[in-house]
């Protein structure tokens, strides 16, 4: 029995489970919960629950990084077969970094042996089947889903950030881009010149592009076309960005760090080490970053996630989190004494020997921003 607002009803939810709890006292309850795995417990209750609990940030923000890491009902099976579209044996779950274990929590994405997650941004995982081209933006914590079609044009890379999708046109000076929640079309611009652009990045409602010439351009669409207008910024042929793009290990990543815009070069043969330079506006040019003002990055297998904090619950300030999908795990590198500590995910129902896991970062603080 059950009443309207959908709880069971108190005296049989005494029965089985224990005191009956009234709805308008579960805020209180959740202010006191540390746990991700808490919280979905408890909103799971019933519909009442879930609506006096919002997913809102006041309860997230104390909440440290997951890894979203592939799970196996049947750990036997290798993971390429577990990457098949439709396999029952295969989900999605979130590990606790911290903690080093699993939280309660399942999700599902459309999955092609080839394909897979694509990016993070830290709140939103992009996916592509690869049967279709089509690419998906998946709202993990609230479920929501947003299909856009296969871009118009090849495309090597996809780059969320500030609420967009950028796919870089392969071999041109051409982006294309989409605002996932708003639109199901894809936008093609021309940027021209003689440069393609190495990475994207939004930082304050403000589109930036990296040129291989280690200049920093503000870009904006040009009105009644389809092109795009490039503002040089600076940097160009800066001695200490050309040495780290020679010592790189991947292409450049722009990220942002306390309203800053980062350049990020991931260097060091073994373990994973960063050269990290941030822009100066008022010089027109890239200064070496020593510190992340007790912030912390988390930087994908070839993009930028996000930066946190400081302060947050279980992390370390002044380092770089690199998540290592060959690995199945992640990497610590700290800013301050340049040491770097690697980590393997392991849990139950951890996938057989496969190709790379697919996983992304996933940071419930950034849920609700």
């Amino acid at each position: 029995m059950a009443t309207p607002n959908g709880c069971p009803d108190p005296p049989a939810a005494a029965a089985a489970d224990g005191p009956y709890i009234p709805a308008e006292l579960i805020p209180d309850i959740a202010k006191h919960l540390t746990s991700l795995n808490d919280i979905f417990a408890l909103r799971a209750g019933c519909r009442a629950y879930r609506a006096t609990l919002p997913l809102c940030r006041d309860l997230l923000a104390s909440q440290p990084p997951c890894l979203l890491v592939p799970h196996s009902a049947s750990p036997s099976l290798p993971l390429f077969n577990l990457l098949e579209p439709g396999c029952p044996s295969f989900s999605l779950a979130l590990f606790h970094v911290p903690d080093r274990r699993l939280h309660r929590f399942r999700a599902r994405l459309p999955f092609a042996r080839t394909g897979g997650v694509l990016t993070s941004d830290g709140a939103q995982v992009v996916a592509v089947d690869d049967a279709t081209g089509e690419i998906i933006v998946t709202h993990l914590l609230y479920g929501a889903q947003a299909h856009l079609p296969k871009p118009p044009l090849p495309h090597d890379r996809v780059i969320l950030t500030g609420g967009y999708l950028f796919a870089p046109a392969t071999g041109r000076t051409d982006v294309q881009c989409s605002s996932p929640w708003t639109t199901t079309q894809w936008t093609v611009a021309s940027y021209g010149g003689e440069h393609e652009i190495q990475d994207w990045h939004i930082v304050n409602g403000v589109l930036y592009g990296f040129l291989p010439t280690c200049g920093l351009v503000m870009a904006s669409p040009s009105k009644g076309s389809s092109s795009m207008d490039l503002s040089p910024l600076g940097g160009e042929f800066d001695p200490q960005v050309l040495l780290a793009m020679q010592e790189s290990k991947g292409a450049p990543l722009l990220g942002d760090c306390g309203g800053e815009v980062l350049l990020i070069f991931k260097v060091g043969s073994i373990d994973p080490a960063y050269k990290i330079f941030r822009w100066d506006a008022s010089e027109s040019m890239w200064a070496t970053a020593t510190s992340l003002g007790g912030r912390t990055l988390f930087i994908g297998f070839d993009d930028f996630a996000a930066c946190i904090g400081p302060d947050v619950p279980g992390i370390r300030g002044d380092c770089v989190y690199g998540s290592l999908p060959w690995a199945g795990g992640w990497s610590e590198y700290s800013m301050i004494d340049a040491t770097c500590k690697c980590f393997t995910a392991k849990y139950p129902g951890e996938p057989g020997v496969g190709f790379a896991r697919p996983q992304v970062w996933v940071l419930p603080s950034l849920f609700c921003n």
